[in-house]
């Protein structure tokens, strides 16, 4: 694997797995840090945010009961160097997809989690109702109690002859308001016989600042498939996100992306577009603000010329604020080509490389995070973390590669105050899960 002058920190870190509680076992503090967080089961991280004097990490475990097994989600706080504050908090029956914290006055308040929550019955006559899906939010106080009945959009229409199919609604990104309100994003799929092949359609779900459902409009843009990055954001009245379009024709489906951008329980005033008149894999994964406004928004995801994916590379690309995605701006990043910092051609791919995750850094640039799925003849033959930073305009600053044993997938970057680069993410080896969170300094590095 190329650039690996941090790869022994990390196989050293993974080769302690074996000591427990690993995650409280730093003699001393560290300016950056790995660390991982173990469960009793496996345990894949979903999301991290940054909080008052830490971070606080969402994760995914399933734990096995008498007869069947709960989806449990797992909400942990830690402090600035990575060391667990309190306990591991869980909530069953849902799996998280995204969570953000209520602060005010510069004091945590609580949380507001939004995922799925899915009820399986193989009895049932129609094989699309053996498993039905409702998006679900979850709202914490500062102590991580539920604080109320957790809000459902589900399919409350009795089964009958006339409705012999459940719809289906899938929890997705969360933020919040300027005057605290909060907006999620979310997909469903009507109810129809043939469930399997229904097109996800996008929606849009408003909370008051007291967290009480508001309003609740479907945007059926185009009749085709959506995949949503895993942000969404409001400003001013207006709501933009990035999605991926599938196209399908016959059995041959392509995807292209697109950045919805409407005014708020209304119509989409603007819905820019990139590679809707090709035939490719273009495959959105986040979107977040530039450091300032007036520089709208930068987008990182997985473009192919192969629409399976298979000959993947990084994108990024910068979106105006008003939603329409800036000509020229697009640059692709592969895992050995990019090395020598030239610009990369879209289709040029040596290795598997997928943009997962982007945050805005204090000085105008942004930082992508992402993965390669290395071999034997190039790596350590698992998936391992691909972090590029680049400036406004999307040129490289700095790559770096990191990976130990097993695969490593990032699920979230933040910048941290003082400029350090926050990754969270899973590793998992030999079919076993666990979180880790690595702190590096704005060059990437990982010193003492």
């Amino acid at each position: 694997m190329k650039k690996i002058n941090t790869f022994i920190l990390f196989a050293t870190a993974f080769l302690l797995t074996t000591c427990k509680n690993l995650d409280n076992a730093d003699p001393a503090p560290r300016n950056t840090f790995l660390k991982f967080y173990e469960g009793p089961y496996s345990m894949t991280a979903a999301a991290i945010e940054k909080i008052p004097g830490g971070f606080a990490v969402l994760a995914n475990m399933v734990s096995p009961s008498n007869s069947s097994t709960i989806n449990q989600t797992i909400l942990f706080e830690t402090d600035e160097i990575g060391i667990r504050i309190g306990d591991y908090h869980k909530y069953d029956n849902i799996t998280a997809k995204s969570f953000k914290p209520l602060v005010n006055g510069g004091a945590l308040n609580g949380f507001i989690v939004v995922g799925d929550s899915i009820i399986i019955n193989p009895n049932v006559d129609q094989a699309a109702n053996v498993s039905i899906s409702s998006m679900a939010v979850l709202v914490l106080n500062a102590n991580f109690a539920e604080t109320r009945n957790r809000l459902y959009i589900t399919d409350k229409q009795d089964l009958s002859l006339n409705h012999p199919v459940k719809d289906d609604y899938f929890g997705g990104p969360v933020n919040l308001t300027e005057n605290g309100e909060a907006i999620v994003l979310g997909t469903f799929k009507r109810g129809i016989v043939n469930q399997q092949n229904a097109p996800e359609e996008q929606m849009l779900y408003g909370l008051t600042q007291s967290k009480d459902s508001s309003w609740f409009k479907t945007y059926p843009l185009l009749a085709n498939t959506y995949s949503n990055a895993k942000s969404v954001h409001a400003s001013n009245g207006n709501i933009i996100w990035a999605t991926a379009v599938a196209d399908v024709q016959g059995d041959f489906t392509s995807s292209y992306l697109a950045i919805p951008y409407v005014q708020e329980q209304s119509v989409p005033i603007n819905f820019s577009q990139a590679g809707e008149t090709s035939t490719q894999l273009f495959l959105p994964a986040d979107i977040q603000p530039a450091s300032s406004p007036a520089f709208g928004y930068g987008v990182v995801g997985t473009y192919s010329q192969i629409t399976d994916g298979s000959k993947g590379n990084i994108f990024f690309l910068r979106v105006a604020s008003n939603g329409t995605i800036i000509p020229g701006s697009d640059r692709y990043f592969d895992g050995i080509g990019s090395f020598n910092t030239t610009p990369q051609n879209k289709d040029n791919s040596e290795i598997l490389d997928e943009g997962k995750a982007i945050t805005a850094t204090s000085d105008g640039g942004f930082v992508l995070v992402g993965t390669m799925t290395t071999t034997p003849q190039k790596g350590n033959g698992g998936k391992d973390l691909f972090i590029i930073k680049v400036n406004a305009i999307g040129d490289i600053v700095w790559i770096k590669t990191m990976g130990g044993t097993g695969d490593d997938d990032p699920a979230g970057v933040t910048e941290a105050s003082n400029g350090d680069i926050i990754v969270c993410g899973t590793n998992t080896l030999s079919g076993y899960a666990s979180v880790f969170l690595m702190r590096m300094d704005k060059n990437g590095e990982l010193t003492n």
